[in-house]
């Protein structure tokens, strides 16, 4: 239906890369991320923070050189009524020196399920974020990490108060996570 749009084609270029590698790799392994998540919004020019506990994820680790890993993530979050849905993410984690600390980056893209009742809903649809942290290498199979993410396209929500309809924006979401994985190759 049309081109893809620049961060699509970016996000499709990733996923080829580091899939491409794995043939390359050092190591690959293969596990499973909890990702407790805090969801900062506006509405009605009101800030509110959400924590979910609920955010599940498979992973996929390849090692092309010492130092830098690529990871696939795909997974789901339940975020509530408003922001629940399937995830796809591909970072890519840079070892600091000689130490256990990393530097990860990537994009993630969330599926939003629709909901809809009376007072509200959400709308259906795909948004794209950019992620950048930090995280610890504990030993060769636990990590632990917490990135920010953020959106252009911010809208994923809405409320009616009276007869109109406010929508409702991630102004960005904090994630704190919990990977094991186990060496396959």
């Amino acid at each position: 239906m049309g081109v893809l749009s620049m961060n699509k084609k970016t996000f499709l270029l990733t996923i080829y890369l580091m899939l491409s590698s794995i043939t390359f790799a050092q190591s690959l392994k293969l596990g499973f991320r909890i990702e407790p998540t805090f969801l900062l919004t506006e509405a009605k020019t009101e800030n509110s923070i959400a924590f979910s506990p609920y955010s599940f994820y498979f992973n996929i680790i390849v090692e092309p050189i010492d130092g830098l890993s690529l990871e696939v993530r795909p997974g789901y979050l339940i975020g509530g009524n408003e922001y629940s849905g399937f995830e796809f993410g591909a970072f890519a984690r840079l070892k600091i020196s000689s130490t256990k600390f990393f530097i990860t980056s990537g994009l993630n893209n969330h599926s939003n399920n629709e909901t809809g009742h009376n007072s509200g809903g959400s709308y259906a649809k795909e948004m794209l974020y950019k992620g950048i942290g930090i995280g610890f290498q504990k030993d060769s199979k636990l990590s632990f990490d917490i990135i920010y993410y953020w959106t252009d396209d911010k809208e994923f929500a809405y409320s009616f108060d009276g007869s109109s309809r406010k929508n409702k924006q991630m102004k960005g979401i904090i994630k704190l996570g919990f990977s094991l994985a186990w060496d396959v190759l």
